[in-house]
């Protein structure tokens, strides 16, 4: 065999070679490895494929960018918009590119019937970066005059205005955006429910409606309760009576799961319903359309009275406070 036949022949074993090992690592490389952790990679507008792989590289949610970029080549790398991705390590190539390729990861936040602005920014802590922290969204919740709906016009607060409901969040957007956005549901659900922020309902002010119904959420166990207890909260009101509502205890001294003390029940509060006769200064948590629609249509009756009996599904309603208190020595109270 010839030199030059010789020296073509190793050539061709060393491409092979080099070919063959290019793609064991390809093969490799593109293959999930063990479970990984997550970890959140940003996208800035404008910034290269190449910026953000080499991005993935160094989040180690790839182990080689260039294999990478050479697999998103093969199969059209698409286009990736700017936002925050939630990846996890060791992914494999063809999953990382779907969620890529899929546009920005959202956070889902959950707002439920009666929890406070307090409430709402906890859920908020675990989110990454400062732009949606907790601390974040309470200063800016406290600046009334940032925000526009037609319910903010008599409020104190933000305290029963932000809609209870799941929003599926940008983790580059800010506190006033999402705090924008509950108030905007807020003003569809209530409009819908009949509410206008101008108009009267039982000699209540629109904003006087929002505080009854926060106060019917807080204390009734089901919906089909709210229009019960709100009929026991006009009829004291036009009784000139104390509402005595446990809930505006727990809001005005923030115990809201260990037994309500004596000393709580005498607590100085203009929250609370015990030592001050008509309704709260304002909401004492998340409404919903249902809580709004308890309070303009309330159920018929005379009742003054309700508790929740042991061993009962529902709250017991009572005309006397002689009729409430039978029933609780025939049946006790739930703790």
């Amino acid at each position: 065999m010839s030199r030059l036949r010789q020296l073509l022949l190793a050539g061709i074993i060393v491409v092979v070679i080099a070919i063959s090992v290019v793609g064991i690592s390809y093969y490799l490389e593109s293959r999930p490895g063990p479970q990984g952790h997550s970890v959140a990679v940003v996208v800035a507008p404008g910034e290269s494929v190449n910026a953000i792989f080499d991005q993935l590289g160094d989040a180690r949610v790839v182990r080689s960018p260039l294999l990478f970029k050479t697999y998103a080549e093969i199969k059209g790398v698409g286009v990736i918009d700017a936002g925050v991705y939630f990846l996890r390590t060791n992914e494999g190539y063809a999953k990382t590119l779907d969620l890529l390729t899929g546009g920005p990861s959202s956070l889902k936040i959950t707002v439920l019937p009666g929890m406070t602005v307090n409430a709402i920014a906890a859920e908020l802590r675990g989110l990454p970066g400062e732009g949606l922290s907790g601390a974040s969204f309470l200063r800016q919740a406290s600046d009334l005059h940032a925000f526009h709906s037609p319910f903010l016009a008599t409020a104190t607060s933000l305290e029963g205005l932000l809609y209870p409901d799941t929003y599926f969040v940008d983790p580059l957007g800010t506190p006033k955006e999402l705090i924008q956005q509950m108030l905007d549901r807020s003003t569809q659900e209530y409009e819908a429910a009949g509410l206008s922020s101008t108009g009267r309902y039982h000699s209540l002010t629109a904003n006087q409606v929002i505080v009854a119904a926060s106060i019917a959420e807080r204390e009734a166990n089901t919906p089909a309760g709210y229009a019960k207890v709100a009929r026991v909260i006009l009829n004291r009101l036009a009784a000139g009576m104390p509402l005595e509502m446990d809930s505006t205890v727990r809001f005005a001294t923030a115990n809201y799961s260990n037994p309500i003390t004596g000393a709580q029940l005498q607590d100085a509060s203009a929250y609370n319903t015990y030592t001050h006769v008509g309704l709260p200064p304002g909401p004492i948590g998340a409404v919903d359309a249902a809580g709004i629609s308890s309070v303009l249509h309330p159920a018929r009756g005379s009742w003054l009275y309700f508790v929740a009996l042991r061993g009962h599904r529902h709250l017991s309603f009572y005309d006397t406070f002689a009729q409430q208190q039978a029933a609780i020595a025939r049946y006790g109270e739930q703790s």
